[in-house]
C-alpha cells in the first residue's frame, strides 16, 4: 500500500473529530437550556457531563473491534480505515466529557485536577508503544486490537459508574468536603468586599446628597 493511501487513514478520524465537536455543541445547547428551566439533572456533576462519554466509550470500543477483525488483505483497505469515524468521534467525546467533568468537581482545584490527569496521560501515552509491536507481533493484528477493545470496554463502565455512584463518593470524600470548605469561605470574603463596597458607595452617595442640599440652602450672598 503506498503512502498516500495510508496517509487517508486520518480522513475518517478528523471527520470524526469534527462531527464530535457538532454533537458536543449540540448538547451543551441542551444543558443551557436545562439550566435555564432549572432541571434537576443540570445541576449534577456527572449528569451534566459524563452522559457524553458514556456514549464515546461505546463508539471507541466498537471502533477497535471494526479495525481489528476487517484488516485483512482479503477486505478492502477502505473498510477497516472508515473505523476511524467512530473512533474520532468517540476520543473527542470522551477528551471533552472528562476534562469538563474534572473542571465541575474540582472547582478552584481544577487546574491541578487537569495537570494531574495530562501527566498521567502522558506517561501511558510514552510507555504503551514500547508493549504495542510486541504484542502485535505475537496476538496478531485482530486480537491484539481486540485485547485493546476489551481494556477499553472494561474502562466504558468508569463513566456510567461515576453516573451512578459519583455523589456518594464525592460526599464521603474529605477533599471534596475541603473544596466546598474553601469555596465557602471565598463566597463569604466577596460577600463581605461587595458589602463592604456597597456600603462605601452609598455613603459617598449619601455625602453628596447632603452637600447637594446644603448648597440649595445655603442663600446666595
Amino acid at each position: 500500500m503506498s503512502p498516500g493511501v495510508i496517509g487517508l487513514a486520518f480522513l475518517p478520524i478528523g471527520f470524526g473529530a469534527l462531527v464530535a465537536g457538532g454533537i458536543f455543541f449540540c448538547y451543551d445547547l441542551f444543558l443551557q437550556r436545562a439550566k435555564k428551566a432549572k432541571a434537576p439533572w443540570s445541576s449534577n456533576e456527572e449528569y451534566r457531563r459524563l452522559p457524553l462519554a458514556c456514549f464515546g466509550g461505546s463508539l471507541y470500543v466498537v471502533s477497535l473491534f471494526w479495525l481489528g477483525w476487517t484488516a485483512d488483505p482479503q477486505v478492502h483497505w477502505a473498510i477497516p480505515m472508515m473505523a476511524g469515524l467512530p473512533f474520532g468521534i468517540g476520543f473527542v467525546l470522551i477528551f471533552m466529557a472528562l476534562l469538563n467533568y474534572l473542571a465541575d468537581a474540582y472547582e478552584i482545584f481544577a487546574a491541578s485536577a487537569m495537570a494531574a490527569s495530562s501527566v498521567t496521560r502522558s506517561i501511558f501515552g510514552a510507555v504503551m508503544p514500547f508493549a504495542g509491536t510486541p504484542m502485535y507481533q505475537k496476538l496478531g493484528i485482530p486480537w491484539a486490537t481486540s485485547l485493546l477493545g476489551f481494556l477499553s470496554l472494561a474502562m466504558t463502565i468508569v463513566p456510567f459508574a461515576f453516573i451512578r455512584y459519583g455523589d456518594r463518593i464525592r460526599a464521603g470524600s474529605k477533599f471534596c468536603h475541603e473544596i466546598k470548605e474553601r469555596k465557602r469561605e471565598m463566597e463569604e470574603t466577596r460577600a463581605r468586599r461587595e458589602s463592604s463596597a456597597g456600603g462605601a458607595y452609598q455613603s459617598a452617595a449619601t455625602e453628596r446628597n447632603l452637600e447637594g442640599r446644603e448648597q440649595e440652602i445655603t442663600p446666595a450672598v
